[in-house]
C-alpha cells in the first residue's frame, strides 16, 4: 500500500515499536500520516515526486513548452491535440522534439494551438520506489526500466517529516485508531502541519522553481 513516499509496512517500520508491528489499529493513521506528508512535499517541491508508469498533463495548446510534473521522466508514449469543441483527440507524431528528462521539460515543434485548444501528454516519470507490501501480490515489485529511484536524502526527509507528526498525538489513546479516527487526525493536526528545519533544508534540493 503506497504511503506518501513509502509503503505502509516501512512506514509502520519507522514509527512503531517492535511489538506494535503486528498490531493493525494504526493503520489508517499511519497510511493518513504518510499520504498527507508526502502531498506536502510535493506541494513544496512544485511536482509530483512518485513515480508513475501512465502518467497524463493536460493544458492548454498556446506554448511550444510544457513542464510535466512527474520526473526524471523515463518516456513520453503519445502527444495528442484537441480543438476547441472538438470531440477527438488527434496524435501528433513526432513530438515532442526535445525532452529534458532530468528536469521534465519538453519542446514542441512550435505552438501546437490556441489557448482554447488543449494538448495531452501521456508519458512515465518520477522517483520510483516499492509501494506494494510484503503480503501483497507482486512484492517485491521490479523497478521499471530506466526509473529513478527515489534519493536517499528525500525518502529520508519524508520519514523524518511523518514521526514529527506521529508524535504529536497519544498513539494509545483509543481515539486514534480506525479509518474515522485517521479523517479527524488529518483535520487536525495536520492542518497545522509544519516541516522540521531538517526536512525544510533538504527539500530545497528537489524544487521545481517556475
Amino acid at each position: 500500500m503506497k504511503c506518501g513516499l513509502t509503503n505502509l509496512e516501512a512506514l509502520k517500520q519507522h514509527l512503531l515499536e517492535q511489538e506494535l508491528m503486528s498490531d493493525s489499529r494504526f493503520d489508517a493513521t499511519i497510511a493518513a500520516i504518510g499520504s498527507a506528508v508526502g502531498g506536502l512535499l510535493d506541494e513544496l517541491c512544485n511536482r509530483r515526486l512518485a513515480y508513475d508508469a501512465a502518467a497524463v498533463e493536460q493544458r492548454p495548446a498556446d506554448r511550444d513548452f510544457l513542464a510535466l510534473p512527474h520526473y526524471p521522466v523515463v518516456a513520453v508514449s503519445k502527444v495528442e491535440l484537441k480543438y476547441e469543441g472538438g470531440l477527438e483527440w488527434a496524435v501528433l507524431e513526432n513530438e515532442p522534439v526535445m525532452l529534458n528528462e532530468q528536469s521534465g521539460l519538453i519542446h514542441f515543434s512550435g505552438v501546437l494551438g490556441g489557448r482554447r485548444d488543449l494538448v495531452r501528454v501521456s508519458y512515465s516519470g518520477g522517483y520510483w520506489f516499492e509501494t506494494l507490501d510484503p503480503n501483497e501480490d507482486g512484492y517485491p515489485s521490479a523497478k521499471p526500466a530506466g526509473a529513478t529511484e527515489l534519493p536517499g536524502a528525500l525518502r529520508g526527509a519524508f520519514l523524518v517529516q511523518c514521526e514529527q507528526v506521529w508524535q504529536t498525538h497519544d498513539r494509545l489513546g483509543t481515539g486514534n485508531v480506525g479509518a474515522d479516527a485517521a479523517g479527524q487526525f488529518l483535520n487536525t493536526k495536520l492542518s497545522t502541519l509544519e516541516l522540521v528545519p531538517l526536512v525544510k533544508s533538504t527539500v530545497q534540493r528537489f524544487v521545481r522553481y517556475g
